[in-house]
């Protein structure tokens, strides 16, 4: 009579773990984030405003435009960059863009301030904007020659968020640029590190009475079995 009970317990144990795991199926690990958002910027100052809106701004004969981005990872990386638009019309899926126009003006010394703003993952902890800081080097003269570095801090940030999704993080790391006079060139970024774990599904009351009937059924048919067993014996 041990051995049956042995035996009928191995085998409830045994279709009650595969039935939770057809139920909490889907709670895999997810590389894939949309991310979403805008950029500003401002010349020397602290803080530049935070609008979707086109946005410019400028020093001497240098214009900074910003720009709305909307893409998904791949494999836990997305980068931003390429495509800058003149001056004056909003970017896409970069983080903005400098054009430069021909004139006599030194630009080293002076400061660029980009701010990043995300509206997608949502839950960003300590909200969803980031500012980051260049210096500029370089100068132009009236024939249209010379440049601008635009250098910025690299250091990766992190981000972390959490919403009814699911949660996650990823590191932003803003590269520098330089564009000639008479020409535009935008800002590029790149995400590394993409993580996005799901939220745990709840399993519904109508699957965990499915699992209840379907136990108690495999117990009665696994006893009446195990009991002509025993009469015959």
């Amino acid at each position: 009579m041990g051995n049956y009970r042995v035996l009928l317990k191995r085998l409830l144990l045994g279709v009650f773990v595969s039935t939770v795991l057809s139920i909490s199926g889907g709670s895999a690990l997810a590389d894939d984030v949309t991310i979403t958002g805008y950029t500003n910027g401002c010349f020397n100052c602290g803080s530049p405003p935070n609008s979707s809106a086109t946005q410019t701004a400028t020093l001497a004969s240098l214009t900074y435009t910003n720009s709305q981005f909307n893409d998904a990872s791949v494999n836990g990386t997305l980068g931003f960059g390429g495509n800058p638009t003149p001056a004056g019309i909003q970017n896409f899926n970069n983080f903005g863009s400098f054009a430069l126009a021909s004139s006599l003006t030194n630009y080293t010394g002076n400061t660029f301030t980009l701010r990043v703003t995300f509206t997608a993952p949502t839950g960003i902890t300590g909200g969803g904007t980031q500012l980051f800081t260049a210096t500029l080097v370089g100068s132009t003269n009236g024939s249209g020659n010379g440049g601008v570095l635009i250098d910025f801090n690299n250091t990766p940030q992190v981000f972390s968020f959490s919403n009814a999704s699911g949660s996650g993080t990823f590191a932003l790391s803003v590269s520098d640029l330089s564009v000639n006079a008479g020409q535009t060139a935008s800002v590029t970024a790149f995400l590394t590190g993409v993580q996005a774990v799901p939220t745990q599904t709840v399993p519904e009351p109508a699957s965990m009475m499915l699992l209840g009937t379907g136990l108690v059924g495999v117990a009665g048919m696994a006893r009446r079995r195990f009991g002509r067993g025993i009469r015959r014996d």
